[in-house]
């Protein structure tokens, strides 16, 4: 095959093609015209494949055309073999690529739509040549019929001395293989979408509930107040100075958060002590004050038998701020660890607010006399880190006191 008439046969099977019929080398054209005759062969009804040959100028107008396009696809475009490239263009809706991407082979999906293809369409192409293969997925658009996804692998060859690259490839019906997919996409998109319906549902009454817990934990610690004829500033100023404590022992927000709210149930314990005891205006007996000491038994029972972070942390405050590092508190003599960080904590913050507040049986402390008292405590009362700490922020805590400074009020820490 050397000469022109070596390809006389092509035109007698209705070849539309320029490469054969033009001033092209004969390398080429010997190329175009074996990979015809082999592609023929493949052209039957049995086989699934539609065979094709592109082409397309590199130096010049780099429209495609086809050389050879099998008679399934001339059938399912409903065009003849000469409008091949230019349904076939119009007619893609997508354009759908796989590669492995750089993270851990992670499969990556590219999708180009129609608008798109005619911007790139140079890129593509080198991206093909250099490769040497494209494979790629093509979502089509047919009349008068649902549109169909047809997978196209093919192999690229260049002809510098003509300017003409090749395409060799063929397209495979793969629209149910397609489908499937987007139909999982549609679920898996369905199922986002109800957990994320669902999380907004959880957060909403998530946000009710804790609503609740807190109106639930204030009016408990009103009631007790009210029992101990005690300020609300004594809550407001402890919920502060335990926030100032918590973030200085680095307590996440989450933590600071609970513990701010939570203390203020600390002496909820005491609607179960005797008026009597509660509004006695002198010091308490040491029998009176062994029934006092019962409260923080008292608050922890009053707060069981929830599973919420609020009042857990609410019930280990009421029963432990009144125990001591060195295992001399009550009501069980817990040391060290043993007693949780926030009853740690509200320990301090309770026994400085009690010094420095004012009762019919005492005056009250200076703070320079109450951050005193907390210093000889390090290492007996009060847990020595915590209690640096809360010297550390002296000047926080004083402007807590100065804000919420309180009345004299009868009742007992």
């Amino acid at each position: 095959m050397s000469n022109q008439q070596d390809f006389n046969w092509i035109f007698d099977r209705d070849y539309c093609g320029r490469i054969l019929q033009g001033e092209f080398s004969n390398e080429l054209k010997k190329r175009v015209a074996e990979s015809i005759l082999l592609f023929r062969n493949f052209n039957v009804n049995v086989n699934p494949s539609m065979p094709y040959i592109s082409a397309w100028r590199e130096d010049a107008d780099k429209a495609i055309w086809y050389e050879f396009a099998g008679n399934r696809l001339l059938y399912l475009l409903g065009c003849q073999s000469c409008e091949v490239a230019e349904i076939f263009r119009d007619s893609v809706l997508q354009r759908c690529s796989y590669q492995y991407g750089s993270a851990g082979g992670k499969i990556k999906k590219r999708i180009l739509e129609h608008k798109d293809l005619s911007c790139i369409q140079d890129e593509l192409r080198n991206e093909g040549k250099t490769k040497g293969t494209v494979e790629a997925v093509y979502k089509i658009s047919l009349p008068n019929r649902p549109a169909i996804w047809l997978k196209d692998q093919a192999s690229v060859e260049s002809f510098p001395v003509d300017h003409i690259c090749l395409s060799f490839g063929s397209l495979t019906d793969v629209t149910m293989e397609m489908q499937a997919e987007e139909q999982h996409q549609l679920e898996e998109q369905a199922l986002r979408s109800l957990h994320a319906e669902l999380e907004l549902k959880i957060e909403k009454q998530n946000k009710e509930l804790w609503k609740m817990q807190l109106e639930m934990i204030y009016r408990l610690a009103q009631a007790a107040q009210l029992r101990d004829k005690c300020t609300g500033m004594h809550i407001t100023k402890m919920s502060h100075y335990c926030d100032i404590l918590s973030e200085a022992a680095g307590l996440s927000d989450e933590e600071r958060l609970l513990l701010f709210h939570a203390t203020s149930m600390h002496d909820v314990g005491k609607l179960g002590i005797a008026e009597a005891i509660l509004q006695k205006p002198g010091k308490l007996s040491g029998q009176e004050f062994e029934i006092m000491k019962t409260h923080s038994i008292i608050g922890a029972k009053l707060l069981s038998g929830n599973d919420s972070p609020l009042l857990k942390m609410a019930k280990a405050i009421a029963l432990t701020h009144h125990e001591s590092w060195d295992g001399t508190g009550y009501p069980h003599g817990l040391e060290h660890e043993e007693i949780p960080i926030s009853g740690r904590i509200a320990a301090i913050c309770d026994v400085f607010d009690a010094l420095t507040s004012a009762r019919p049986y005492k005056k009250a402390w200076q703070p320079e006399e109450a951050f005193a008292e907390v210093e000889r405590s390090m290492g007996t009362k009060f847990d020595p880190e915590l209690a640096a700490l809360f010297l550390e922020k002296k000047s926080n805590i004083e402007e807590i006191q100065q804000r919420f400074a309180t009345e004299v009020v009868s009742g007992h820490a």
